[in-house]
């Protein structure tokens, strides 16, 4: 029932952004694939039971009340890890140069909804999550880190920065080596580009069958080290899948290559033992159809028979033998 779910939320026409609905979903679904990120990014290490809590993405406008409804903002990502560590996590596709200000904003408003404190002195502190920014789409363009620099009337000066997480910039051996499996769903955006290329530079078969085999071998090394569940790697295949979907979409013959990849290695034996059951419930509820049919069909040819009778009746009543008339 879980995967039914999870399947449902990823639904590919959904009106929202498909990549940062797969970020979600992993979050959500997955969210100690969120460890190994940490470690990337922040230099911070977790037990892999450590327990992570989905804060609200609204974020109030109200200040002066912190009380107040919140309001029509929306982060992507809100985290609690460990009951002392406050994350905020953004997933962008485009290179949006106000998106450090953007996050400054979220930053102060998410400190207003969930840290805002004040200490012995009556002094209000206001205490910023660990914040970054994903990339899942190459672009050459975006810097390591975001920065902007505020200036207060005083003279003072602080520099406000924000870590990038470029996924495209890693090879498939370094998010193996740091277990970054949740780059995995957009590693086929990396190709993209050349599906929009003519002739001899456009993306072969042969290119993209190899290149997911490599992603495949990389999910499957993962579950067999034990970094990943059964049901965390079918999940990785099922949003590695849908990529598929997405981007292949104008290229019918690559499309059905990469279905026929991920479709026949994304069943399981939990998973085959339920495609039984589905069928044998298939052929149960055609058997009931049949039967039903059988019934109905039943019931005509008495109801034909005792109409048969009764005219048989009718007939013998008035001297005549029935089957004098069924000869006529």
């Amino acid at each position: 029932m879980q995967n039914e779910h999870f399947k449902d939320t990823m639904d590919s026409s959904s009106p929202h952004n498909l990549w940062d609905e797969i970020f979600k979903a992993i979050v959500s679904s997955m969210p100690s694939q969120l460890f190994p990120l940490f470690r990337e990014v922040f230099g911070r290490e977790y037990p892999p039971d450590t327990p992570i809590v989905l804060l609200s993405s609204e974020t109030s406008s109200f200040p002066e009340n912190p009380k107040a409804p919140p309001s029509s903002s929306l982060m992507d990502v809100a985290l609690l890890v460990s009951g002392t560590d406050y994350y905020h996590l953004e997933c962008q596709m485009q290179n949006d140069h106000e998106m450090v200000i953007r996050m400054f904003v979220y930053d102060i408003r998410f400190s207003l909804t969930h840290t805002r404190t004040v200490n012995d002195s009556g002094d209000i502190l206001l205490r910023f999550p660990h914040s970054t920014i994903i990339y899942p789409e190459k672009n050459e363009a975006i810097p390591e880190t975001l920065k902007c620099r505020i200036l207060f009337p005083d003279g003072s000066e602080h520099l406000y920065q924000v870590p990038t997480v470029r996924i495209q910039n890693y090879s498939l051996e370094e998010i193996k080596r740091k277990h970054l499996t949740l780059f995995v769903p957009y590693l086929l955006l990396r190709l993209r580009p050349r599906l929009m290329q003519k002739n001899a530079k456009k993306l072969t078969e042969y290119e993209l069958t190899n290149f997911m085999k490599e992603v495949i071998l990389l999910l499957q090394e993962e579950l067999t080290s034990g970094y990943l569940s059964r049901q965390e790697y079918n999940r990785y295949l099922y949003l590695f899948q849908l990529t598929a979907d997405r981007i292949l979409e104008h290229e019918p013959h690559l499309h059905k290559e990469a279905a026929k990849m991920t479709e026949c290695l994304i069943k399981f034996p939990d998973q085959i033992v339920e495609e039984l059951k589905a069928e044998n419930q298939a052929y149960k509820a055609e058997n009931q159809a049949y039967k039903t049919e059988n019934q109905t069909y039943k019931a005509e040819n008495q109801a034909y028979k005792a109409e048969n009778q009764k005219l048989r009746a009718l007939l013998a009543q008035h001297g005549i033998d029935s089957s004098e008339v069924e000869n006529y």
